[in-house]
């Protein structure tokens, strides 16, 4: 029996971190779609259908608040959203509580991103 992969939008506007995101997940079961910014992630959650989302806190323009705000109206708070972040302020805590969204911290660990995005789709579609 094949699985499917996993269908995941990422927005990072750092080319670095788009590489090294497509190299932790090639094998790892993922269908990716990789964007640079909150605009092109809205337009292509509007455009397919997604699993799970990961989002740079900051980027250009919309922002990842804005761009979970923006899947929170159409999707509501069961799509599992991950925001990454270097942030550790009380304001950024808030801000993704207020949301329900995950958060990982950078650096992020690539050898268990996978893992981790694997068990929160599981965990949302109880």
């Amino acid at each position: 029996m094949t699985v499917a992969p996993l269908r995941l939008l990422a927005a990072d506007d750092d080319p670095t971190a788009g590489l090294l995101l497509k190299a932790a997940l090639v094998s790892g079961g993922f269908a990716l779609t990789l964007v640079d910014n909150g605009s092109d992630a809205l337009r292509a959650f509007e455009q397919a259908d997604f699993d799970i989302a990961l989002l740079d806190v900051e980027m250009p323009g919309l922002d990842g608040f804005e761009v979970c705000s923006a899947i929170r109206q159409t999707r509501g708070v069961d799509f599992p959203v991950v925001l990454v972040t270097g942030r550790c302020d009380h304001e950024f805590f808030e801000r993704a509580a207020q949301l329900s969204a995950s958060y990982i911290a950078k650096p992020v660990n690539w050898t268990s991103l996978g893992g981790m995005l694997h068990s929160l789709v599981a965990s949302k579609a109880r």
